[in-house]
C-alpha cells in the first residue's frame, strides 16, 4: 500500500504520510495500530525491547521508532522516499547533492553533537549519515534521524 508513497519531514515533529503520521511524544500502541493498519509488518520483539522497526511487506520503506517510556523519542528513516519542501533527503540524493540544496534553501550542516556519525541539520533538528559515515560504500543516504533530545 504505501511502497512508492513519499513520507514529508515536519522538523522537531516527526515525519507523515498522507494521514499517517509518526510523531514525537506519540503513545506507542497508538502508532503500532496505525502502522498495522496503514500496511506495515507488525515489529517482532528485538533486542532492544525499546524500539520498533516497521517495514512495510516488500521492505521498501523502513522506519526504526525508539520510546522512551511509551512515547516516541526518536524516528529513524532507513529506507524510503521522504522529503522537506520538495527535497529527497533519503532515497534518490546523495549527501552532496543534499549540501547544495541544503545551502540554497540556507540550511547548514555541522558534525554531530548527539549521534556517533553523520551530520546534523540545527535548522531542521535532523542527523543525517552517508553509507560511508557507517562503514559501508558512496555517499548515499544511510540514516536520516529525528529525536525529542536533539542537540
Amino acid at each position: 500500500m504505501l511502497a512508492n508513497t513519499s513520507w514529508q519531514l515536519v522538523p522537531r515533529q516527526g515525519i507523515t504520510c498522507g494521514t499517517l503520521q509518526v510523531s514525537m511524544g506519540q503513545n506507542r500502541e497508538a502508532l503500532r495500530k496505525a502502522m498495522g493498519a496503514a500496511g506495515f509488518v507488525p515489529p517482532k520483539p528485538g533486542s532492544y525491547p525499546d524500539e520498533d522497526d516497521f517495514l512495510t511487506a516488500d521492505k521498501s520503506t523502513f522506519i526504526r521508532v525508539r520510546y522512551d517510556g511509551s512515547k516516541v523519542q526518536d524516528i529513524e528513516f532507513l529506507a524510503g522516499t521522504l522529503k522537506y519542501q520538495g527535497v529527497d533527503l533519503h532515497r534518490n540524493t546523495s549527501f552532496a547533492k543534499l549540501k547544495r540544496q541544503f545551502k540554497a534553501m540556507k540550511l547548514s550542516f555541522r558534525n554531530t553533537k548527539w549521534l556517533g556519525d553523520g551530520q546534523d541539520c540545527p535548522e531542521l533538528a535532523i542527523n543525517i549519515a552517508r553509507h560511508e559515515d557507517v562503514g559501508g560504500d558512496g555517499d548515499g543516504i544511510e540514516w536520516v534521524i529525528l529525536s525529542s533530545t536533539f542537540k
